[in-house]
């Protein structure tokens, strides 16, 4: 049993997770990943859309992100030269007069794809539910053309539930992060997305501005954080479990194609001091315990209603 086993006791939520960056996948590419304690194959067709299948095939368990090829859209297995579309069904077995009806069916071994923002998510589901949610393009960056700029990515040792109820955990800015004005969040619930809201005081060099931050996540898997005032930023922070104890954190940063000169810099300052909050964190995640039952008092902020709203998406 790891470490990590034994300091946190949760199951892996279900939702769409981002597993590659487009720009790591071209036409033809295979990637054999492993996420969600599954293992998987992403890979590109010559019609550019990305599409994910179970790992091993189900013929005679090849695996089928290592030596496999694509042959137009489809996936052909290394080992029997089997063909996959993206919906699992068989297209093409060479040595075989007819392919059996069931084999030509979609089936539950494809992986749901969404692509956008520059990024490749995958739908995981531990009993192969649907989609219960869609993700959507955001405003800015599908109708302003807001351009990414900075991108990081931490391993953490910590589960998506408590990664992501840190912002719930409003006592902890101050002393941890040295905020002078804990922000207290406005949240609320509609279906499975979540939404929030908190006026703040930021530092800049030129001393404390009055911002707003605004935060709509659709799942446990991403969530888009909107700052405004102090300057006019979008962060992208995706949250893909790798296994029960560890999680691939990824930040993804937005700004307006012609930002004002003079936010700039301000800008800059603002992806420094989130990656250096998160950092922080992280020195103290690795080595915390999950408690069913901790103990609350006045101004821990809304940790107990964040841990009702997350479990619903637990299967």
């Amino acid at each position: 049993m790891s470490a990590n086993s034994k300091r946190f006791d949760l199951p892996l939520p279900f939702g769409w997770f981002a597993v590659a960056r487009s720009d790591e996948l071209a036409a033809g590419d295979i990637r054999p990943l492993e996420y969600c304690e599954s293992e998987f194959v992403l890979w590109r067709g010559e019609d550019g859309t990305a599409r994910a299948l179970d790992a091993y095939c189900p013929h005679l368990g090849a695996h089928l992100g290592y030596e496999s090829a694509v042959v137009g859209n489809d996936l052909r297995c290394p080992f029997h030269h089997w063909h996959f579309a993206g919906d699992g069904t068989v297209t093409d077995i060479p040595y075989a007069k007819v392919i059996p009806p069931k084999l030509k069916r979609p089936c539950d071994r494809a992986w749901p794809v969404y692509e956008d923002m520059g990024m490749i998510f995958v739908w995981w589901h531990p009993h192969k539910a649907a989609p219960l949610w869609e993700l959507t393009p955001v405003t800015e960056i599908a109708d302003e053309k807001w351009e990414a700029t900075e991108y990081k990515e931490w391993i953490v040792d910590i589960p998506i539930q408590e990664l992501t109820e840190n912002g719930a955990d409003i006592a902890h800015f101050a002393p941890l992060h040295g905020t002078k004005s804990p922000p207290v969040p406005e949240f609320k619930a509609d279906g499975y997305t979540r939404y929030s809201s908190v006026s703040t005081k930021m530092p800049t060099p030129k001393g404390i501005v009055d911002g707003k931050i605004t935060v709509r996540a659709p799942g446990p898997g991403v969530s888009f954080t909107r700052f405004h005032g102090i300057t006019e930023m979008l962060l992208m922070q995706m949250h893909t479990p790798i296994d029960s104890g560890h999680t691939l954190l990824r930040h993804q940063y937005y700004i307006p194609s012609a930002l004002e000169e003079s936010k700039v810099n301000v800008t800059k300052a603002l992806v420094r001091e989130t990656s250096r909050q998160i950092e922080q964190d992280i020195a103290i995640w690795k080595h915390k315990k999950y408690l069913k039952e901790p103990t609350l008092v006045n101004g821990d902020g809304p940790i107990l209603a964040y841990r009702e709203f997350f479990s619903r998406y637990y299967a």
